[in-house]
């Protein structure tokens, strides 16, 4: 396939992006109109006074960074995605594998359950989410020493995410409160309700961390394609580089699980759709999953966040609902060529 047609799948991917997120703007437990949300946007662009504040509230304040926030998490897991699969070896990796996510869920449940960091102003649950991923991960490379074979990581990977999954469902076992058992159960299947400006500026610096490292390192990344014996032949520095990605990855997928949760089968799914698109050199795979990433997971929010309104269903529940049977479907055609 040629670098144009290339372009043209992101570029066409871009405007579907674009117009998912503004569609997602009128969908919720209220409708809006075309003309409500083209006036609260324009207001909040110029600075201008709204016709009517009350919905230009709910349109800049809620639900603006809502959309947001699912773009920019749906691009940071895509991408997390590529890069462990790249890592690994292993086309069935995804953001989770290093265990990052369930030391993310032990820490949200510590706080919410236990008051964790209560003494923060705001935000105590984010941060200790925080905190249990940056466990996690430091206990994966601590296991990991010197190694870099990948089989090894993936099953150290393992061994930590069983140890946190068992730390958080004895946390939630040990809450004498239905209320915060239920957050807790509720926050480890996803959500993005609630979504605000910060959370929005947490994603965004993940993201910006994770495209700069995949222009950097492009070279080596495809090198890795090739296997760990060609890549170290020619000279690359492969302890450093799994570092290097290790690190970075856990930081971006931190970021995304603590201001939303568990969003699973985006960093699975996509990156193979994608590699069938524009194939696996990373230059423009990274984009290109980036861009479908944000769309499939803004697709998926406003679907849960509509379809049994004024309920929400948890974002979890239904990206699983949407990414199994592709999963599996990509599994059938992949084994049936072969």
């Amino acid at each position: 396939m040629n670098k144009s047609t290339k372009r043209w799948i992101c570029l066409g991917l871009f405007a579907l992006l674009c117009a998912t997120a503004f569609s997602a703007l009128f969908w919720g437990s209220v409708s809006l109109d075309s003309g409500t949300v083209l006036d609260s946007l324009r207001a909040f662009v110029t600075g201008r006074e709204a016709q009517n504040k009350n919905l230009y509230n709910l349109v800049v304040q809620v639900r603006l960074p809502r959309v947001c926030l699912t773009v920019l998490a749906g691009a940071v897991l895509s991408i997390v995605g590529i890069l462990m699969q790249t890592l690994t070896g292993n086309p069935l990796a995804e953001p989770y594998v290093l265990g990052v996510s369930s030391g993310a869920s032990a820490g949200a449940a510590g706080a919410i359950v236990f008051q964790w960091f209560a003494f923060l102003p705001v935000g105590h649950v984010v941060f200790s989410a925080f905190i249990g991923s940056f466990a996690a991960i430091a206990l994966v490379v601590a296991l990991q020493g010197r190694s870099t074979n990948p089989i090894r990581l993936v099953l150290t990977g393992m061994g930590v995410s069983a140890f946190f999954q068992a730390a958080t469902t004895f946390i939630i076992y040990c809450s004498r409160n239905e209320a915060q058992a239920r957050s807790a159960q509720y926050w480890l299947t996803g959500s993005f309700s609630g979504s605000n400006w910060s959370d929005v500026r947490i994603a965004l610096i993940a993201l910006i961390v994770l495209l700069i490292l995949c222009r950097c390192l492009e070279k080596e990344l495809d090198l890795l394609l090739m296997g760990q014996d060609v890549a170290a032949q020619s000279g690359m520095n492969l302890r450093a580089i799994q570092l290097v990605l290790i690190l970075v990855s856990a930081f971006a997928v931190s970021a995304v699980v603590a201001v939303s949760g568990l969003v699973g089968f985006v960093g699975l799914i996509i990156p193979h759709i994608m590699r069938r698109a524009v194939d696996a050199s990373h230059r423009y795979l990274v984009l290109s999953s980036a861009l479908a990433g944000g769309c499939f997971l803004t697709l998926a929010d406003a679907v849960a966040r509509t379809a049994f309104s004024p309920q929400e269903m948890p974002i979890g529940v239904m990206t699983a609902f949407i990414g199994a049977p592709i999963f599996i479907l990509m599994i059938r055609r992949v084994y049936h060529a072969h």
